[in-house]
């Protein structure tokens, strides 16, 4: 990665930025359910489109931040099933498949700093699909380190370099906390697609981020006379 690459990944840059002419930016985090369907998403866009992404880390219980999700109810057989929430209804109608029950919570902290080695390994787009399907097809647990060293090794990383950059925080500062320094680049849901300057979406349905892909490559190629897909 080159040096003017670095920059514009610590957040704490003065030129940090998000958005290009040339590549969709997704701010994405591993343990979010609608940023599973966002990788489905953005697999089928890069198909369709043959369109770059620039991968965001944004970290949504940062260290720091307390919280636990909510104890499971109690089982009452005579109770009436639940009817299906609002994410259990997109997913659904996005055609992307939900394990039931869906995996306990972790913090992602670890996985999103391992993420930014693979990045520079160059196997950023294997290591993050196998991230994302240990967590939400498998129930593996990606704050262990174990668990990000045997998935590292499966696509080609070096498991134990990926270790000791995850224990020495060497990515930190690409990583975006919520809520206020997310909140204060405008960044507010993941996960968030911004197409250039122009268009952002967040949480959206793959039809309307398909539309947004056109009108992004129309955009481009206006600018490039031409020249851009």
């Amino acid at each position: 990665m080159s040096d003017a690459e670095e920059w514009k990944r610590d957040r704490f840059h003065p030129d940090f930025r998000l958005g290009s002419l040339t590549t969709i930016t997704h701010c994405f985090d591993f343990i979010c359910p609608w940023s599973w369907v966002g990788w489905h998403h953005a697999q089928r866009l890069t198909q369709e489109f043959g369109v770059t992404f620039d991968w965001r880390p944004f970290e949504l219980v940062p260290p720091g931040m307390d919280f636990s999700p909510p104890p499971p109810r109690p089982a009452d057989p005579d109770a009436p099933p639940q009817p299906p929430g609002r994410f259990d209804v997109y997913a659904h109608a996005e055609g992307v498949p939900m394990r039931s029950p869906k995996p306990p919570f972790v913090r992602s902290h670890a996985a999103l700093l391992a993420s930014e080695f693979a990045r520079e390994q160059g196997r950023f787009d294997a290591f993050v699909e196998a991230v994302y399907r240990a967590y939400w097809e498998r129930a593996e647990g990606i704050s262990n380190l174990s668990v990000l060293e045997t998935l590292a090794e499966g696509v080609g990383i070096d498991g134990a370099g990926l270790t000791e950059s995850v224990r020495a925080e060497r990515f930190a500062e690409r990583i975006v906390p919520f809520d206020d320094p997310a909140y204060a680049i405008g960044i507010r849901h993941i996960p968030t697609f911004l197409f250039g300057n122009e268009e952002k979406l967040a949480e959206a349905n793959y039809s309307d981020l398909a539309h947004a892909t056109e009108r992004f490559l129309f955009r481009a190629k206006k600018l490039h006379g031409g020249g851009a897909k």
